[in-house]
């Protein structure tokens, strides 16, 4: 009898000791599951796309390499808003831009190498391929990120000898991510080649410049295992409240 007790002591012993293993296996995966959610709420994902808003300068004077800041002679700008764009990220510092640019040129300023004696609308739209340089100065100057741009485009004067052409575009800027990696300051120059004979010397030729505002959209936290996009947690020049994970 004691040979049966021990053995029956022994079986209630193991299969306690199972029960509770499998109960504090079940907890360890159960906290373990819990918080991977919890790290994979915690990455904000970043959306590739960005819009812009900003002001638009036209100097189309027919001298485009020569007094390039004679404001009052040859740049032509609206007070208000005339410059929208949207761009989409794609792959190590690439990006395609679509952009929309809304100005006119006034009596008094100096268009290939005339003086309007009117005043006429001007409309050019584009899509730019863009290279910025972000990742490889990012380590010491996180905030401030430059690239180049290439293109082509479509131009419409309301006034002029060139009253519709096609341009090939090239071009430099920069941001300067102000907010969080999300909202930023852009400023951007532009060369556009008339495309038509003589290319290059043609006098549909002229630069762009631009100042505006950029936001770049935030999509959220993720649930399918997709890497973060930058944070801005570098990106910023002011403080921003930390948001609490329960």
């Amino acid at each position: 009898m004691k040979l049966i007790y021990t053995i029956l002591f022994f079986i209630l012993f193991l299969a306690s000791g199972l029960q509770g293993t499998a109960q504090i296996k079940k907890a360890a995966k159960k906290n373990s599951k819990s918080q991977f959610w919890r790290n994979v709420e915690r990455s904000t994902i970043r959306s590739p796309w960005t819009v812009g808003l900003g002001w638009n300068v036209i100097d189309d004077d027919g001298k485009p390499f020569n007094k390039l800041f004679n404001a009052s002679n040859s740049w032509n700008v609206v007070p208000y808003p005339s410059k929208l764009s949207c761009e989409k990220d794609l792959i190590q510092g690439w990006s395609v831009e679509v952009a929309v640019n809304y100005n006119q040129l006034k009596t008094g300023k100096t268009v290939n190498n005339d003086v309007l004696k009117s005043t006429g609308s001007f409309i050019s739209a584009d899509i730019n391929g863009k290279f910025s340089f972000l990742d490889l100065i990012k380590n010491k100057i996180p905030y401030f990120d430059p690239y180049v741009l290439h293109g082509y485009g479509y131009t419409y004067r309301g006034v002029g000898k060139y009253s519709s052409v096609p341009t090939a575009n090239i071009g430099l800027g920069f941001n300067v991510w102000v907010y969080d990696d999300m909202i930023g300051i852009n400023v951007q120059s532009q060369a556009k080649f008339a495309i038509n004979s003589p290319f290059i010397k043609t006098g549909g030729n002229y630069l762009q410049h631009s100042l505006g505002i950029v936001y770049k959209f935030e999509t959220g936290s993720s649930r399918y295992g997709q890497k973060p996009g930058r944070s801005g947690s570098k990106y910023k020049f002011f403080k921003t409240r930390k948001k609490s994970v329960k």
